[in-house]
């Protein structure tokens, strides 16, 4: 800071004030300028690392930018200090200035107007609002004795040189000293402090004390020099990181999707087949009539009696006839969830070979481009969170449900293709769902019933025992103009009862 705050005056002191605003989360730009140049300061405060850099330029985004401490706005600036003894400097304009609190984790920008902060950058550092900006300067009595008062160990006479000071003073053997010789070294490393060169170290770091090869020009050029190198190190890092847990993640989720269903298909493939229930009725007709609600016949398959529930609205014969449709049903499920099975086992593969393709990447537009061809930048990610509708996935099949009436128009009119499936509770309000199409292959009954339980539980028919629900494919779908958001009208619909259900 004792370095930086000469350069900054030297390159700010006369010019005013020209734009401060925001638009990335932690970042603050400030742009200086008179009518022959301009000069910029880039203030990353994040927690993980803070940072400030200086650019030759930078463009401001056309959206999602923000201004900030607009009452300095066309100031111009009388100085800049940094304050004695303390990781913090600031821009003075006329009865007011910008605090730069360099304070790692809980770095800030602090708005002084009249001697008080008014107003901070980070708004969640609440205590930095009672900060006494002249108490900012600390007097340390720099003598012999005072030395001797902290035990000849300057971490304590002076916070603010901090760990690299200490690991220093470790490497050195400074601790391992005479009292008179630590006083002597102390000395030592205050004028290096003022005097070394600025080292660029790796890390990326830079240092006054601990050297290396590389030397920067000035505090600034060491500053931009950090900044950028920070930025190709912890925040690749920091994305390459996010990528791989978002893998691996979609990892989990796929093992856990795979036990689900393999005890699913064990216990579909280990149940009572319906076409058996279904053959026992067919062979005692004669004995049946409509209106049971059970009937005790023979069970030829296991040679003893079974209890059979019917539906007592239909006749024996219907009964027999739901059966054998739910065993062909029954015969698809099965083959459904070993085909669910297979993908999720490739895509599990599929998914560990991109973790391994991450790893070896090393150049963080490399690393971009790749995320935003496979969908894993933030960008993807937000786009998912903006979609007017809830996506679900029933073995295998894509279902989507609006949001809201104005999100189920574009559900329906801009995102369903003609041949996907749409439902709707019969009669009522309600959100409107979409079973995607997978191409050569017939709508399951059972994925449309899940479906339709969705819509149902969706609507305004969501506490009925059962509700019916209409569907259709997408193209027997129109919307009336003027009609209010929502609403369509449904041609060649068919009607499943359902219980209400939320998948």
């Amino acid at each position: 800071m004792k370095r930086l705050a000469p350069e900054l005056e030297t390159a700010l002191k006369g010019l005013a004030l020209l734009e401060c605003f925001s638009q990335n989360k932690d970042e603050l730009i400030l742009c200086f300028g008179d009518s022959k140049r301009e000069f910029y300061i880039r203030a990353n405060l994040d927690p993980n690392v803070s940072l400030l850099s200086f650019p030759d330029q930078f463009a401001r985004a056309g959206k999602n930018s923000a201004n900030l401490f607009p009452d300095l706005l066309d100031q111009t600036v009388s100085g800049v200090s940094v304050f004695k003894y303390e990781r913090s400097f600031q821009i003075a304009f006329d009865s007011e200035a910008l605090i730069f609190k360099m304070h790692a984790r809980r770095a800030n920008i602090l708005f002084v107007q009249n001697g008080t902060v008014s107003s901070i950058f980070r708004k969640a550092l609440t205590p930095d609002l009672e900060i006494n900006p002249t108490a900012l300067h600390k007097e340390i009595k720099i003598s012999q004795k005072q030395f001797a008062v902290h035990g000849g160990n300057p971490i304590e006479l002076i916070p603010a040189l901090g760990k690299e000071v200490k690991i220093y003073l470790e490497q050195t053997g400074f601790y391992e000293e005479t009292d008179q010789r630590k006083w002597i070294l102390f000395q030592e490393l205050l004028s290096a402090l003022d005097k070394n060169p600025i080292f660029l170290r790796k890390g990326p770091a830079i240092s006054l004390l601990l050297e290396s090869d590389e030397k920067a020009e000035n505090a600034i050029a060491a500053s931009n020099q950090l900044y950028n190198r920070t930025a190709r190190s912890f925040y690749f890092e920091k994305e390459r990181s996010e990528g791989i847990n978002k893998l691996k993640q979609r990892i989990k989720k796929s093992e856990s999707y795979i036990f689900k269903t393999r005890s699913k298909l064990s216990q579909v493939e280990n149940s009572r087949s319906p076409e058996e229930i279904a053959n026992i009725l067919m062979a005692n007709l004669n004995s049946l009539q409509t209106g049971l609600t059970k009937a005790v016949l023979f069970d030829f398959y296991n040679d003893q009696s079974i209890e059979i529930k019917l539906n007592r609205e239909l006749s024996p014969q219907k009964n027999a006839e739901n059966l054998y449709r739910k065993a062909k049903n029954r015969h698809q499920e099965i083959d459904t969830l070993k085909e669910n099975i297979a993908a999720k086992e490739t895509l599990i593969d599929k998914l560990s070979r991109q973790i391994l393709y991450i790893q070896d990447i090393e150049d963080i537009k490399e690393l971009r481009k790749y995320f935003k061809d496979h969908g894993l930048s933030q960008k993807e990610k937000n786009k998912e969170e903006n979609l007017p509708y809830h996506e679900f996935e029933v073995d295998g099949w894509q279902i989507l449900l609006g949001k809201n009436a104005k999100a189920n128009d574009v559900l329906t009119l801009k995102v369903a293709n003609k041949n996907d499936l749409w439902l709707h509770a019969k009669d009522v309000a309600g959100s409107h769902v979409v079973i995607r199409q997978k191409p050569g292959h017939n709508f399951p009954s059972h994925i449309i019933e899940k479906a339709a339980a969705l819509a149902a539980a969706n609507s305004k028919r969501k506490t009925d025992t059962l509700c019916p629900v209409i569907y259709t494919q997408k193209k027997f779908v129109r919307k009336m103009k003027g009609a209010p958001a929502g609403q369509v009208i449904v041609e060649k619909e068919e009607i499943v009862m359902v219980e209400p259900a939320n998948l």
